[in-house]
């Protein structure tokens, strides 16, 4: 027997939203709304009620070891012992002894880092190279092209200039530096990659650097002995012990 499927699309019941003149108030609140307020506001009244009921019954003269253990700040809120166990000044300074290793460890890497991309041609040659000739005929008639034997392409490369017979000798080495506009585009793309590397491992190693100052400072404060805080013109604060005469 077919079934009677009721295709109709059926009237959609939206929500009434809050009114122009009343939108200062906020969202219109319905019903769902009301019924949690309502049961988280009856939750904290019956937990204010509790807590008067057991303040009211407690015995004056109770004791118990927890109070030795625990207090209360200034608003109330209970300071409590984790049950680390307290640790003498000697262990303290060989635990922040092993910490500033270990961020010296790493800013000694990052120099290192830097080292090697500064040595790793990533940089142009800089100075001059200047030549001396007998007199004002020679320098009219001096040509830089001849007096390096190179081609005339590669004079202004100090950092790698290479001579013709070294360009004949090596076809690769010719087309490798007969870049195309595309291949130079790339070239400049990827050396821009190399200073964006080198520019965030100068930046990490100037942190480290900064927090190892920071913390050797802690450790020398940790030390014995009269010491005296310096603040300098920029606002560094410096401390400065007292000598004193070892046996």
């Amino acid at each position: 027997m077919a079934r009677l499927v009721h295709n109709v699309q059926k009237k959609q019941h939206r929500e009434r939203g809050q009114k122009d003149s009343r939108a200062r108030y906020g969202l219109l609140e319905k019903k769902k709304d009301y019924r949690l307020r309502a049961a988280d506001y009856h939750k904290k009244q019956a937990a204010l009620k509790a807590l008067k009921e057991r303040a009211k019954q407690h015995n004056p003269d109770e004791y118990y070891h927890a109070m030795t253990r625990r207090r209360t700040d200034d608003k109330g809120i209970l300071i409590a012992d984790r049950g680390n166990e307290v640790l003498s000044v000697d262990q303290v300074k060989l635990l922040k002894t092993q910490d500033v290793n270990y961020v010296r460890t790493m800013r000694l890497n990052e120099l290192n880092k830097i080292q090697r991309q500064q040595d790793g041609k990533l940089f142009q040659g800089s100075g001059k190279h200047t030549v001396f000739v007998d007199s004002e005929k020679e320098r009219q008639l001096f040509t830089p092209e001849a007096y390096f034997g190179t081609d005339s392409s590669l004079v202004d490369n100090r950092e790698n200039r290479l001579r013709n017979e070294q360009l004949y000798s090596n076809t690769t080495l010719v087309d490798s530096l007969l870049l195309t506009p595309k291949a130079k585009d790339k070239a400049d793309e990827k050396k821009l990659k190399q200073y964006k590397s080198l520019q965030r491992s100068i930046a990490k190693e100037k942190q480290l650097r900064e927090v190892e100052t920071i913390m050797n400072q802690n450790l020398e404060k940790m030390k014995n002995g009269n010491k005296k805080k310096i603040v300098d013109n920029n606002g560094k604060v410096h401390f400065k012990w007292k000598n004193q005469r070892k046996r």
